[in-house]
């Protein structure tokens, strides 16, 4: 059995205070396997879903907590093809700060792995913004952009498998280095980085089109 866990970051400094009501804007992924998959914006018609090390995700986020939600007898193999069917909904172009968020992943996947959902805190002031449609100003939060390198093993060619984002940070966005499929850590990646490192739907690991 492994650890589920859910690391929730602070996207806005408001949360220091809007906390105290139940509510906050913030980012969330799933830790399970050494591995924090989790899901972003960006402008390809494919999965959107990435991995990360634990408790490192990409972007001006402030880590908050983990919280323990319970275990899954999945392999880490297992997982990593939930995940790639997952990315069948959840493409880069799908994302929608308030409908289809980062959170609302992290929630189908607890859900998948263990049958719980995450706690409501997480993503309550989406819930709140979709009924009123006006709370949450745009310029408080921008969508969390996924890195999206591909890795690249020694001999210099794209790696199959995860790209996850880890090693030193310069300032958080700049200077990623990742991890091939063999764990083997690749070159360091610069601001501006190739978006087919994105985890793979099932279709295109399965010999179709990626989406």
């Amino acid at each position: 059995m492994a650890p589920v866990v859910l690391n929730v970051y602070d996207l806005a400094p408001q949360n220091q205070w809007t906390i105290f009501c139940g509510v906050g804007i913030f980012h969330s992924g799933v830790e399970v396997h050494g591995v924090e998959y989790a899901y972003g914006q960006h402008d390809y018609d494919y999965s959107g879903i990435f991995a990360t090390n634990p408790r490192d995700a990409p972007g001006q986020v402030v880590f908050r907590e983990s919280i323990l939600m319970g275990e899954t007898h999945l392999s880490q193999a297992e997982i990593h093809a939930l995940v790639q069917r997952m990315g069948n909904d959840y493409k880069g172009t799908n994302y929608h700060l308030l409908q289809r968020n980062c959170n609302h992943f992290a929630n189908d996947l607890c859900v998948q792995l263990i049958g719980k959902e995450a706690p409501t805190w997480v993503n309550r002031l989406a819930g709140i913004a979709v009924m009123l449609h006006c709370l949450i100003p745009p310029s408080w939060v921008p969508p969390l952009q996924t890195p999206s390198a591909a890795p690249i093993d020694y001999d210099g060619h794209v790696a199959g498998g995860v790209g996850v984002v880890g090693g030193p940070r310069k300032d958080r966005d700049e200077g990623k280095s990742l991890l091939g499929a063999g764990g083997q850590r690749s070159d360091v990646y610069g601001e501006r980085l190739n978006p087919s490192a994105m985890l793979p739907s099932a279709a295109s690991s399965s010999g179709g089109t990626r989406i």
